[in-house]
């Protein structure tokens, strides 16, 4: 399992955000991910049934683009 967290310069609704993030076609059914949102922070677990880690670069981009998809204004500080 692995954690990521990010704070987002603006809210974004969390239904629109897994839609968004669901619509993206590199990413296949492994691995699962939950959303927490609080406000601006954004939690997300990974869960993993295989040995490999999703590489930080490779999620902060997917992630990214799944909020560039709804709001192309909006930055993310990661923490």
């Amino acid at each position: 399992m692995q954690r990521f967290m990010a704070r987002l310069s603006s809210p974004v609704d969390r239904t629109e955000f897994e839609r968004s993030w669901h619509s993206d076609p590199t990413l296949g059914d492994e691995p699962r991910v939950e959303f927490f949102f609080v406000g601006q922070t954004v939690s997300a677990v990974v869960h993993s049934d295989f040995a490999g880690q999703w590489s930080s670069a490779s999620f902060h981009e997917t992630f990214h683009a799944a909020i560039r998809r709804l709001n192309r204004a909006c930055n993310i500080h990661w923490l």
